[in-house]
């Protein structure tokens, strides 16, 4: 072997084991990160005990300003002096809060390299009634919803696209000539008053609020158009968690988003109400079942309000006695360091019954902030033979365990129907 193949061989030897190195120092982060959350919930009060099995860790917490005593009490370490105390996470730590709130600890690995904060929110002892029914959610967006642009056939024969490049897709727009708009039926007719003439449409894009022109085109079937697929309001089916004792609700999990578009819909108002299960399309690899069914609109029959559409799931007011809380059928809310692998139920809607079915806790993501902090595994047999897993209509299934409710269902996996994620339920408090 030459002097040129030796170099070329150890240069190639240097590049495997600095990926190696790389992909080893990932693991351990992606493991880290999975086995300490940046944020607990704890309750005032409540002896914690905690569990971080992280032999190598080291947390402390000061005293704020403006504090007169620290705001917690941890067994396993005395206070390095009266306004700071350290503890060691790689044994079990027994945690009491003194008052409601929020605190940080700051986490340093070896006991010097800082790692992360995490952020204890403190707060009262919560309880919720698990619900599991399939309810109708209707949502009006904010605006009209623009899916994307087109092409227009003018009346002179030549093609058109008057909003390219203006209008995007997700926009919604707001106003039409400074008059607020509240469906496509009335900006349409806004923009036959208005012709040709170059029109000023307000519009939210992102967090901002902008104005753009459009000049619209007279179409070859004699209507004035402005070449863009527009959307007011979004239907479906899916399934309500729980209601506390405030009357408050959330159900899903996750947000409504646009079918076409897929973003997060920014609401106006939107309500629930009552749907009925008629169908089951079972969930087979590569294609999600669903509950099909019919849902019963109207004033009359609506069971709440919807007031927020967030990537955590939807939350509104109860205004129906139906779906009032029932304290003697609430659950403590479990929170996420106590959930644990295996066995569970989650609640939810097949029929005209609301049964629990079994179900395996296989993966807990402690770090997670979105709908994706556990994965579970249907094992009942009756939900398997019925719908083969999980199914499109059950995201926001209350998940049952140990007596308490610690989460909600919230996606399938396409090529496993039998598994999908679930979010903590602290996440949708």
């Amino acid at each position: 072997m030459s002097k040129l193949q030796k170099l070329y061989y150890r240069i190639w030897l240097c590049i495997a084991l600095l990926f190696v190195l790389a992909t080893l120092v990932f693991v351990i982060y992606r493991r880290l990160e999975m086995q300490i959350p940046d944020e607990i919930l704890l309750y005032r009060d409540q002896v914690e005990k905690l569990d971080f099995s992280l032999p190598f860790g080291q947390a402390s917490v000061r005293q704020q300003e403006g504090e007169e005593l620290l705001p917690v009490s941890v067994n396993n370490s005395e206070p390095a002096d009266q306004s700071e105390i350290h503890f060691s996470m790689g044994e079990p730590v027994t945690i009491k809060a003194e008052k409601a709130g929020s605190f940080r600890a700051q986490v340093k690995l070896f006991g010097w390299l800082n790692y992360k904060y995490i952020t204890f929110d403190v707060m009262e002892e919560a309880r919720v009634l698990p619900v599991g029914q399939a309810v109708g959610l209707y949502v009006r967006a904010q605006g009209l919803m623009v899916l994307g642009t087109g092409r227009i056939e003018g009346k002179d024969g030549f093609e058109y696209q008057p909003s390219r490049e203006i209008l995007r897709s997700g926009d919604y727009i707001l106003a039409f000539n400074g008059e607020k708009l509240e469906s496509i039926d009335q900006l349409s007719e806004s923009i036959q008053e208005n012709g040709t003439k170059r029109a000023v449409f307000t519009i939210k894009r992102g967090k901002n609020k902008i104005k753009v022109r459009i000049s619209p085109v007279l179409s070859q079937e004699g209507s004035y158009q402005i070449g863009a697929w527009l959307r007011e309001d979004t239907e479906g089916i899916g399934t309500l968690t729980f209601v506390n004792e405030k009357g408050q609700f959330a159900a899903l999990g996750h947000g409504i988003t646009d079918a076409d578009t897929g973003v997060l819909i920014r609401i106006q108002d939107g309500g629930l109400y009552p749907a009925q299960v008629e169908e089951i399309v079972r969930g087979e690899i590569g294609s999600p079942g669903e509950l099909v069914g019919s849902v019963r609109l109207g004033q009359e029959n609506c069971l709440g309000k919807i007031t927020n559409n967030t990537d955590l799931g939807i939350t509104g007011n109860i205004t129906s006695e139906e779906c009032s809380y029932q304290e003697e059928n609430s659950l403590p809310v479990g929170r996420k360091q106590e959930v644990k692998k295996g066995e569970a139920t989650i609640r939810c809607q097949l029929g005209e019954e609301i049964r629990e079915y079994q179900i395996e806790i296989e993966k807990i993501d402690f770090s997670s902030q979105d709908n994706k902090g556990m994965e579970i595994h249907v094992t009942d047999k009756e939900l398997l033979k019925e719908a083969g897993g999980i199914v499109q209509g059950m995201s926001g299934a209350p998940i049952i365990q140990d007596g308490k409710c610690i989460g909600a269902v919230t996606h399938v996996f396409v090529q496993d129907v039998t598994r999908g994620y679930g979010t903590f339920i602290e996440n949708m408090l």
